[in-house]
Order: structure tokens, then sequence, then C-alpha cells
């Protein structure tokens, strides 16, 4: 059988060979769509930065580190992330690992240590939340003309089958495309519409961005 990974194109001098990963906007994209190797390289890419800030943590004061680690660190976990959310479990735990250590090197206690009560103190949502909290203002925005006509295209508001239904009294609620498949689940429309039936209504029709926001982040907690 022909495969992929023996196709191969010539164009004048150069051989084009098929790759298992492209690289886009510093995001690492795989053949299967698991996004493994991009979260592979955020971790490698923060455990240097968290080792680093370790090394000079007495030097320096509690709030210092704080904004250290908001600055360098939940900037990589926040960036792209809404596209983490066909990732594997194990993939966001490896995550969630790095922001408990960012979380213990601030209050410098020792790795035993629970990073639940230190999370809450920072107020600091976990790794899973973070990418639910990031696909959401994504659908927030696109339901009100905020966001690109791509994005507008993957959600749909849903229309009942008949007047005097429950969801029919909704009109901030989506549709939720059929999917066949776990990485389907994932999409933007079907995970990002599911996510969006399922909390409050008074959030969904917040009156602007930074409303839904600070609403969204309560709710999540």
């Amino acid at each position: 059988m022909h495969r992929l990974a023996d196709t191969k194109i010539q164009i004048g001098e150069a051989e084009i060979t098929p790759t298992s990963t492209i690289k886009n906007l510093g995001v690492h994209f795989d053949s299967a769509m698991t996004m493994s190797d991009h979260v592979t390289s955020v971790c490698k890419s923060i455990n240097f930065i968290l080792w680093n800030l370790s090394k000079i943590r007495r030097y320096i004061t509690k709030e210092a580190c704080s904004n250290a680690m908001r600055a360098l660190v939940l900037s990589k976990l926040d960036y792209a992330n809404a596209l983490l959310s066909c990732c594997r479990g194990k993939d966001t735990t490896r995550l969630q690992r790095l922001q408990n250590r960012a979380a213990r090197i601030i209050f410098q206690v020792p790795r035993r240590h629970s990073s639940s009560p230190l999370l809450n103190s920072l107020h600091w949502l976990p790794v899973d939340k973070r990418i639910q909290f990031k696909v959401l203002l994504h659908i927030y925005k696109t339901l009100n003309g905020l966001s690109p006509i791509y994005l507008e295209e993957c959600v749909q508001t849903h229309k009942p089958s008949r007047d005097g239904l429950r969801s029919s009294k909704d009109q901030c609620r989506l549709t939720i495309p059929r999917s066949q498949k776990c990485i389907g689940d994932g999409s933007f429309s079907v995970f990002g519409s599911r996510l969006w039936n399922n909390i409050p209504l008074s959030i969904r029709s917040s009156p602007s961005v930074d409303i839904f926001k600070r609403s969204l982040k309560t709710h999540l907690y």
C-alpha cells in the first residue's frame, strides 16, 4: 500500500517530503491533531523558565515572582490554548503539573504541598478551566460580531423545531453539530457549543466582554 510518508514532490531541484508535525505561529500541529507535540514544546520551554526562576526566588519578593510567573509562564500556558480542547488528558496533566510547580515556587513550599489552595490564593484557574475560558470567550465574541467571519461560520444559534419548548426561550443557545469521532468532539463548533450551552444564561447574555470575562471566571472557580 502506498503510504503518505513515501510521497515526495519535486519542484525544480528541491525535493519536498511529508512531515508528521508542522509549526505555524508558534503552534506545533501533528498529523493526528492530538496537539501532543505542541504540549511537549510548551513544557520544555516552561521547565526552563521555572528552573531559572527557582534559582533566583530567594532574592526577589513574592509579588515580583508572581508577576514574573504571569508574564513568562501563564502567557505560554494561555497562548493558543483554545486548540488544546482536543488534547489527551495526560497532556493536560503535564501542563497542570507545571502550573502547580510555578505556584509552589512563588510560595516557596515543598513539592508535597497541595497545589489547590495555592492556585486559589493566586486566583489562577487550572489548565483545563483556562482552556474552557478561552474557548467560551471566543464563542462570546463570535456571537457578538467581534470575531473573524470564519469563526462565525463555526457556530449556529439553536432554532427549536416548535414553539413552547424550554429551549425556545433561550435565544443564546447554540446547535451542537453531530460528531462521530473523538477528535471531532474537540472541535471548536462541537466542544465550544457544548460548553456554551452549559453555562448560565445570565453569563451568556453579558452586555460586554469585560463583564462576561469576570462572570465566567467566577463561574469556573
